[in-house]
């Protein structure tokens, strides 16, 4: 029998569980980007340093690789932001359509890196590295909306000082509960449930990293589809979601 906590409790799991698999979206999606373009789609730090390292070589094609990659996740933002700015405090069905719209584009990217050589036109390494960069960029928009502490899926270093700060404010001010049965929001956990989820999301993010990396080096051609099938489970498990608060 459900009760009231316990059906506030389930979302909230699942939607812990949707970040995760946004988190292993970004980490595959980088390692892939990487391996193919020698950038970055989801880490805009990283690929902004590989920017400024292939501009200081001379090196053309990588530098236009980076910039397309950056252009690509700035236009994805202003997208997603476009769909989900509606201002109602909760899952609404524009999350879901920019979560969609995410996945078709994911799914697009995961055509072209499947059939990808090295010997491919430009137009088309352009067009993959944009269209992971966009995918990348809608869903950090779609997320920050969502406005839960401390919690980035597509570049890790805000996580890792998410983790920081929420640990020093822990030591300073105690790891209290949270006791007002009001509050229905994912977002209002305590410190000890938020620092459990924000290291949940980089371990995520850096072993899905680590099995994409494995995978790449001994030559699976079945890798582009692993970021589909996981933007895939997404939309499945956030397919309930449908006004809950945020």
């Amino acid at each position: 029998m459900e009760t009231p906590d316990s059906r506030r409790f389930i979302p909230t799991v699942r939607l812990d569980v949707v970040l995760l698999l946004l988190a292993a979206i970004g980490g595959s999606v980088d390692v892939m980007s990487y391996f193919q373009f020698h950038t970055f789609t989801a880490n805009m730090t990283g690929n902004t340093i590989l920017l400024g390292i292939s501009k200081g070589d001379g090196k053309l094609s990588s530098s236009m690789h980076s910039l397309t990659a950056l252009m690509g996740f700035i236009s994805g933002t202003f997208l997603g932001a476009f769909i989900v700015e509606k201002k109602e405090a909760r899952w609404t069905s524009y999350i879901t359509l920019s979560l969609t719209i995410e996945t078709i584009i994911i799914a697009a990217f995961s055509a072209l890196s499947f059939f990808y050589t090295a010997s491919e036109s430009s137009y088309l390494i352009y067009l993959t590295i944009a269209l992971s960069a966009i995918a990348m960029g809608m869903q950090s928009a779609t997320i920050r909306y969502l406005k839960i502490p401390g919690i980035v899926t597509t570049f890790i270093t805000g996580t890792i000082t998410s983790i920081g700060m929420s640990v020093v404010q822990g030591m300073r001010k105690g790891f209290k509960k949270i006791e007002d049965d009001t509050l229905e929001t994912p977002g209002a956990k305590n410190l000890e449930q938020r620092i459990e989820l924000q290291a949940m999301v980089l371990l995520a993010y850096g072993a899905t990293a680590i099995i994409t990396g494995w995978i790449e080096y001994h030559g699976s051609k079945f890798l582009p589809a692993l970021p589909l099938i996981l933007m895939i489970s997404v939309l499945v498990m956030s397919s309930r979601f449908k006004d809950l608060k945020v």
